[in-house]
This record gives C-alpha cells, structure tokens and sequence, in this order.
C-alpha cells in the first residue's frame, strides 16, 4: 500500500491561523477557496460535494477538530487546508464539543483507498492530543506548519529547546508518513 505524506496533503499557503468562522458552511467555503486556489475546480461544485458528504456523515472527530472531506472530479492527488476557528464551530462530533480545529481534505473521485489512507493519516494526527494543543497555541502559520509536518518540535521540547512556535523551519525534515493504520503519521 502506497503512503499519504502529510507534506503531499498540506502547504503553509493553505494553513490559516485564525479564520472567523460564521457557521460551518462558511467554514466549508473558506477551505474549499483556500484548498482549490492553484486548480481550475469550481468552487461552488466542490462546496456542494463536501457538504452533501456532510449530510450523510459527521464531519466532527471530537475534541474540537474536524475533518470536512470529499471526493471530487478534477484532482490526481489529495489536497487539504487547515485553520483554526473562531469562534469554534458545531460539526457534529459525538462528544458536542464546537470545532476550532478543522482540516478540509479533497481527494481525486474514483480513488476510494487514496482517500481513505489520507484521511487516516490527517485523523491520526489531529487526534493525537499533544499535537492539537500545539496547534491551538501556535502562534503563526510557520508555526503550525511545523506541527501538522513534523515532530521536530517534540524532539525540541525533549531537550528543552524550545516551543513549536519557536523552530526554524528550514532545519527541518519530513519524514512523516502513513504507511498503516497502526502508524502515526
């Protein structure tokens, strides 16, 4: 089974710190803006697929994070865009806490394992506590960049050198991947 890097899913241009979010739909279309800009998708077919996905499913994981995720035509390879909200949104999570953390994921229509493996590997991340307190605190996109990318910033705290919020990004090396569901990514 091929491998989905978290590098290959999301880019600082498409990481956004502090969106005002008005309700989920705006959410949904800020992402989907923020996710499509560099490709010719129609914007207005894309919100439709992520959000009638959203009708047959919640998009809430718990704990303050979605995941809103679509299959769409027009794509050869997942895409995603990440921000935090304010205020937090109602996504629908079992547990009923609002989302402030939220990962839109689009994935080529057609290619079932491609999302799904994607969507494992964004789950696995964001779930992971210490990671979403990180991201909540992060002070700029670079910042949360690094989280989303990287456990630099764990290996950084370790030794006491510093906060995600304070490493130099251009030393560091991706090396994260999903390779299984037993595997963080």
């Amino acid at each position: 089974m091929a491998s989905t890097l978290m590098a290959s899913l999301i880019t600082p241009a498409r990481v956004v710190p502090r969106l005002r979010a008005c309700d989920v739909r705006h959410v949904v279309h800020e992402l989907v803006r923020i996710a499509i800009a560099e490709t010719a998708l129609d914007h207005d077919a894309v919100c439709r697929a992520v959000l009638n996905r959203g009708e047959a499913s919640t998009f809430g994981f718990g704990r303050g994070v979605a995941i809103p995720h679509a299959a769409v035509s027009g794509l050869d390879r997942p895409v995603g865009a990440f921000a935090r909200l304010h205020p937090p949104q109602d996504f629908g999570a079992a547990d009923h806490i609002p989302t402030d953390l939220a990962f839109l994921l689009l994935s080529p229509d057609g290619d079932a394992s491609t999302h799904l493996r994607a969507l494992a590997c964004v789950a696995r991340r964001l779930r992971d506590r210490e990671i979403a307190a990180h991201l909540r605190s992060a002070r700029d996109v670079e910042a949360i960049h690094i989280v989303l990318m990287s456990n630099a910033w764990r290996e950084s705290n370790e030794v006491g050198t510093g906060h995600s919020a304070t490493l130099n990004a251009g030393g560091l090396t991706n090396g994260s991947t999903c390779t299984s569901l037993e595997e963080l990514c």
